[in-house]
């Protein structure tokens, strides 16, 4: 709508170089990296089950995310109109609606607000959601309505999870329904994507299609990982929390040392052997195309796993 994007330009008219500076350290609390350190801290090092929650949540509200995107194909608005400027290139890719970062934030703060229970945290959680939406106009990334939808997804997930998670019964059961129920949406999704994703820009229609789907693939992959890394953690593992602090940010390092290059390290291997960078998916290159989602698969199930299962093992071999 017209009026949200008169509503960026005036954003944008604040100025450049101080506001993007500013807008840019707040929508870090929204990306993939910062997630994934605060659930990690939770998981390994502040209290499990809680972080198995967090967990859950996060890559389940990032596929109801994805899934939302492909339905609706929202163009972003430096797409659809070339005065907006994008001041965030590299975290704008995909669909306009509705925006990931702020139903990524949206969903992890609310979360953690919901079982540590502190007004303090809850205003700061409020802080921060907020402040990650305006990030996202401001750089030109989303509309209005992408983060307040967003907004209310994210904290709505979590809020369902959260009296998910508390009932009595088997959890892991009701885990296994909705990892299923994300798989066949995937599938689902894959074949929705092959038949109404086309070339876009500097895109061919086998890039595009790489370029939408590869949000989806890669939190599902993320939620099988999480699903069966509680399974074997829970059977071969079974470590404990505990309040050392310097064993503690031992703990919290190396998985993150441990992450990071597990994510990057298979990527480079995969893209070795099958390329999906910037111009190697020519016009019907969907067949490369599958196959590169099919390593993004493997490469995130692979990464969740490894942290949520095998990395747990190293505290007790180490006494960490």
């Amino acid at each position: 709508m017209q009026f949200e994007l008169d509503l960026i330009h005036w954003m944008q008219s604040w100025g450049i170089p101080f506001w993007k500076d500013f807008f840019n350290l707040w929508t870090m609390f929204g990306e993939e990296a910062i997630l994934i350190a605060l659930m990690g801290f939770v998981y390994w090092c502040y209290h499990k089950k809680m972080g198995e929650y967090l967990g859950l949540t996060v890559f389940l509200s990032q596929i109801v995310n994805s899934v939302v995107k492909l339905g609706f194909q929202r163009p972003r608005p430096f797409v659809a109109d070339a005065t907006v400027a994008n001041l965030r290139g590299e975290t704008a890719t995909g669909f306009s609606f509705p925006s990931g970062h702020t139903q990524g934030a949206a969903t992890v703060f609310a979360a953690t607000s919901l079982r540590v229970k502190k007004r303090w945290l809850t205003i700061v959680s409020s802080v921060i959601i907020g402040m990650v939406a305006l990030s996202r106009m401001y750089l030109g990334a989303h509309y209005l309505t992408d983060v307040l939808v967003a907004a209310v997804l994210g904290i709505g997930i979590a809020w369902g999870m959260d009296r998910l998670t508390r009932g009595t019964g088997d959890l892991r059961k009701r885990y296994d329904v909705i990892l299923i129920g994300s798989l066949v949406l995937m599938v689902i999704m894959l074949v929705v994507g092959r038949l109404t994703i086309g070339a876009m820009g500097d895109l061919t229609d086998a890039g595009n299609f790489y370029d939408k789907l590869e949000g989806l693939v890669k939190m599902t992959a993320a939620f099988l990982g999480f699903v069966l890394g509680i399974r074997f953690e829970e059977r071969r593992v079974n470590f404990v929390n505990h309040r050392v602090w310097w064993k503690n940010i031992v703990r919290l390092v190396l998985g993150l040392v441990l992450l990071l290059g597990l994510k990057e390290g298979l990527k480079v291997v995969f893209q070795l052997i099958v390329p999906t960078g910037d111009g190697d998916l020519g016009t019907g290159d969907y067949l490369q195309a599958f196959f590169g989602l099919g390593f993004d698969f493997i490469r995130y199930s692979a990464m969740v796993f490894a942290g949520i299962g095998l990395y747990p093992l190293v505290f007790k071999k180490f006494n960490l």
